[in-house]
């Protein structure tokens, strides 16, 4: 399969396919690389059924276990063009 961009099909904007993993269940959402990572965790959330919690009551990890700053922009952590993140409930905080 290959991943080759059709010029001006986009109109500039870069989009990243993201799985999020969100408690086990895998969900595969497209961001445009200049959103924040938190609007990319409410999807997740929304799509998954996982309203329990409050978005801030969650945390994402990448593939190596690193905690990810949600308010960063999807773009800056130069993920390529798709890429598996691991949406779960922090520490402490009680499942819903």
């Amino acid at each position: 399969m290959k991943n080759e961009k059709k010029p001006g099909s986009d109109h500039g904007a870069d989009f990243v396919k993201i799985t999020m993993v969100v408690n086990g269940q895998p969900v595969v959402i497209k961001a445009v690389e200049q959103q924040p990572l938190h609007v990319v965790c409410q999807k997740a959330l929304e799509d998954t059924k996982n309203l329990g919690q409050p978005p801030e009551n969650w945390e994402i990890k990448n593939e190596a276990g690193e905690l990810l700053d949600q308010n960063k922009k999807v773009g800056e952590f130069g993920f390529g063009e798709e890429v598996t993140l691991f949406l779960s409930l922090k520490a402490g905080v009680a499942g819903g």
